[in-house]
């Protein structure tokens, strides 16, 4: 079947706001559609999207194995973002390299950022 592929990740989130705020205000991610309770994300070209499902009770961000997540940045906007996540006070947990970094969106999920 040609038309497999990963479509999204469903991931819980204890504020919906922040997490908006994280991923559309300074990742520069994109809402997919709208839906009560939960926030669906999509990077800019539409090929990846994040479903986050709202929850009030604690969760374990690592539990079922979850080591982090990436998102590819082009190189021309690498710098731009950096600086970005610095303003925003997201610090920046670890590097490989000067071509990713790691960081903890407001849900305690590692991010990485890499371009190549």
């Amino acid at each position: 079947m040609p038309d497999r592929g990963l479509r999204h990740l469903a991931l819980k989130s204890r504020d919906l706001a922040a997490t908006k705020r994280f991923y559309v205000d300074v990742l520069g991610l994109e809402i997919a559609f709208p839906h009560k309770g939960m926030l669906f994300l999509q990077t800019p070209d539409g090929g990846d999207i994040l479903n986050f499902i709202e929850t009030k009770r604690r969760f374990n961000p690592c539990a079922g194995g979850l080591h982090h997540f990436g998102f590819h940045v082009p190189a021309s906007e690498w710098r731009k973002l950096l600086a970005k996540l610095r303003r925003a006070g997201a610090p920046i947990q670890g590097r490989r390299g000067r071509a990713a970094v790691y960081i903890e969106d407001p849900n305690g999920y590692t991010v990485e950022l890499y371009r190549d």
